[in-house]
């Protein structure tokens, strides 16, 4: 499953982050209001599992940026020049991405016209705040570390510190001294849908694997990996039991109990881990995955930002949210949702067909050429 370049394990990784967040965004903005009882223990079993979406694509997200960033020869960190430029520039469409999502027409042509509420619409925190602010403090990490033993350390030490600084950080009324631009990334009151505690310990979490990784030989990689994420699925699972019931007693109470809790979080990664492990079992069992999964890989970003047109709307189009405003039934909602991830396919085939074909033109061109 691996060639040269590319470790194709962490594409199918990320593929199946995307498609589960694709099902999870589709069915939540067309589900009927009616049908989201909380009391309904179907409707908190999806609501629990909807919650690793997010989970598997930042550490699927954080490992693959590690992997691809770092380089190790000879004991010694390297960042290439060429890397960093495109890192940044990657980090930097990411966040702008974020924010366009969000932005109101009116900042184009009369910013004095946009309401109060709509600017802080527009300061809301998603995922592509999370990912573009995190992965530049990867990347500063991975500059300054003078050691791959220090890239791991720092980057376990600042998962491990996301999750403490959490719950600490979630009741301070941050509005109260900080403008929205800056308390929307540390608590949940803003209207965030992410917030950079705890979410960012995810992708320093694969970070830290990447960084574990880097050193390891093409052929051992993979194997080392799967190892590794069974290893850290088992002590987070371990520390979820160990520390659930003191949380909940002493800590939950001022904190929202699924997102800043760190035994939940532990919950949360050490299932994400397992499933890490699971695919990593099978595709060095010569399993072949379809080849759309690696594609759909490596072209998250584009599905990520397509598809929340497509369910939630933008500054230029109506989503299924809007156009579909008193919700459907389940069934329709599933339908929906396979119709959304059939597009999804159906975009990253076309994307793969028309590179494939741009390479043979190439080829054709270069043979004749020496011809």
């Amino acid at each position: 499953m691996e060639n040269k370049n590319r470790l194709v394990l962490l594409d199918i990784l990320r593929a199946i982050g995307v498609m589960l967040m694709v099902e999870g965004h589709t069915i939540d903005a067309v589900l009927s209001p009616a049908y989201k009882d909380g009391a309904s223990a179907l409707f908190q079993f999806w609501t629990f599992f909807r919650g690793l979406t997010a989970p598997f694509f930042f550490f699927s997200a954080g490992l693959a940026f590690v992997v691809a960033t770092v380089k190790y020869n000879g004991g010694m960190l390297s960042v290439s020049r060429k890397a960093k430029i495109r890192r940044m520039r990657r980090i930097a469409i990411l966040l702008l991405l974020g924010y366009g999502l969000h932005m109101p027409l009116q900042m184009l042509y009369d910013p004095s016209a946009v309401s109060q509420e709509a600017w802080k619409v527009f300061f809301i925190v998603d995922a592509l705040h999370v990912i573009s602010l995190s992965l530049l403090i990867i990347l500063l990490i991975a500059v300054f570390a003078k050691s791959r033993e220090a890239l791991l350390k720092s980057y376990v030490v600042a998962a491990f510190a996301s999750l403490a600084l959490a719950p600490l950080l979630e009741p301070i009324s941050w509005e109260k001294f900080l403008n929205p631009a800056i308390y929307s990334y540390l608590t949940f009151r803003a209207g965030s849908f992410f917030t950079f505690f705890p979410f960012s310990s995810y992708l320093f979490a694969g970070a830290a694997f990447g960084a574990a990784a880097i050193g390891l030989p093409v052929e051992t990689r993979a194997a080392t990996l799967t190892k590794n994420f069974a290893k850290a699925s088992a002590v987070s699972l371990v520390l979820f039991v160990a520390f659930f019931l003191v949380q909940i007693r002493y800590v939950s109470p001022y904190v929202d109990y699924w997102r800043a809790l760190p035994a939940v979080n532990l919950l949360r990664f050490g299932l994400v881990a397992m499933v890490a492990s699971i695919v990593g079992h099978v595709s060095m069992r010569s399993f072949r995955f379809p080849r759309i999964l690696p594609a759909i890989g490596k072209s998250s970003l584009t599905v990520y930002v397509v598809h929340l047109m497509i369910v939630y709307g933008s500054p230029v189009n109506y989503g299924l949210a809007q156009l579909l405003p008193d919700g459907v039934h389940p069934l329709v909602a599933i339908v929906l949702a396979a119709c959304v991830m059939s597009l999804m396919f159906g975009m990253v085939y076309a994307m793969e067909s028309y590179r494939a074909r741009k390479r043979k033109l190439a080829t054709v061109t270069v043979g004749e050429i020496a011809k």
